[in-house]
């Protein structure tokens, strides 16, 4: 089994998502946002509950990173670690006093790992020092889609901090080594960047405030989305077949022209954002041309140096049979039904789950590419969508 133990809800505790293994051991959000997926999972607006204590969900992580990567080597894979997917780790008490025990947890099990956060909450000075002290490389991504100051209807509400509480939350992190603030940008739609003069003065703020870097994600749709709630809030025109992310291109490029002209990093995938902040070579080769670089990578404003330290590193060198050999039994197919494409991709014969996607990018920088992708989460996702002709 890929997932970690399941929850009632059928929420895993431990599961692969696209840049990092997420560890949720609370669900349940304070905050009311129309846009996110723990709408249709009666998780939103609701006291976040634990479901196993900081202790146990560091044991289960441990046994999970054992089952599936006692054949390599940590310098081969050093996946990050995100806490609470299905929760805000800084929107309560109780959830802020879990994520400190979390982290001296991992440090007691030697799990060496980058720890990552998102929240739309507050990180007290006192708390950061104390995650500091413990030596963990932690990157704490405020998420901030700056709606409140754009779009007419609100489309977050609770206990979520305003455009200006974001931008004055950096300052907390001052001094401290181990812990980088990343702005999550999210989502980003026209109205929500309404031109390119509000955005030079955005990206403009977010550098002076402290950030090291933003990342861009389009609006989520699809299963899991409630999109009826993204229309009363116009946010979506009416309803939409897609089944990922939409994209206002405009709004981008409005982002990409002030970040150029601030040198301030935007970035589209959290990976990079991660690489910048723990001064690593990006781990997933978004930026391989094979991989959509021209899209994720390339339009990018990423200083000289980080793109140099990421051309530098190249995909794994030497071939696939062994790592294909081992995704054909946890996939429980033939090797036959796996075939290897140029730049570390695989095309495969049938349904393929989006955690087995993910695990085989961490663990082999393998990409998977197969006929279709059984959804365990309410978005589909980076990778496992390109074309598969090579």
């Amino acid at each position: 089994m890929i997932n970690g133990q399941a929850s009632p809800r059928g929420i895993p505790v431990i599961s692969e998502h696209d840049t990092w293994i997420t560890v949720d051991p609370v669900v349940g959000c304070p905050a009311n946002c129309s846009y996110c997926y723990l709408g249709p999972l009666g998780l939103k607006a609701r006291r976040p509950e634990a479901r196993v204590s900081p202790r146990r969900a560091v044991e289960m992580l441990s046994e999970y990173l054992a089952s599936t990567r006692a054949d390599i080597t940590e310098h081969s894979d050093a996946t990050p670690v995100c806490l609470g997917n299905y929760t805000d780790m800084l929107m309560s008490d109780s959830n802020r006093e879990f994520l400190l025990s979390f982290a001296r947890e991992m440090v007691h099990a030697k799990i060496v790992r980058p720890l990552v956060v998102v929240s739309k909450g507050y990180m007290p000075r006192t708390l950061a020092e104390s995650l500091n002290a413990l030596d963990v490389t932690i990157a704490v991504f405020h998420s901030q889609s700056f709606h409140r100051t754009t779009v007419g209807v609100r489309t977050e509400t609770g206990p979520v901090l305003t455009p200006d509480q974001t931008l004055r939350a950096c300052a907390v992190y001052t001094g401290l080594d181990n812990m980088t603030p990343v702005h999550f940008w999210r989502p980003i739609t026209r109205k929500s960047v309404p031109s390119a003069a509000w955005a030079m003065d955005t990206v403009r703020r977010l550098k002076e405030s402290g950030y090291r870097c933003s990342v861009a994600i389009g609006l989520a749709v699809g299963v899991g989305i409630a999109q009826e709630e993204l229309i009363d809030r116009g946010l979506l025109d009416g309803p939409s077949a897609a089944a990922g992310e939409i994209w206002d291109r405009a709004a981008w490029e409005d982002i990409l022209s002030a970040a150029e002209a601030v040198d301030y990093p935007v970035y589209r995938s959290t990976s990079c954002a991660i690489a910048l902040a723990t001064r690593q070579p990006e781990a997933l080769g978004v930026w391989d041309r094979r991989r959509g670089a021209d899209e994720k990578c390339a339009p990018c404003n990423c200083p000289t140096p980080q793109r140099a330290l990421c051309e530098s590193k190249g995909l794994q060198s030497g071939g696939v049979e062994r790592p294909l050999a081992w995704l054909a039994d946890q996939l429980g197919r033939d090797p036959s039904r796996l075939h290897e494409l140029p730049g570390r991709r695989v095309s495969v014969e049938g349904d393929v789950p989006q955690s087995m996607i993910s695990l085989a990018l961490h663990k082999y920088q393998i990409e998977l590419l197969p006929e279709s992708i059984s959804s365990e989460r309410a978005w589909l996702g980076s990778f496992g969508k390109g074309d598969t002709h090579g």
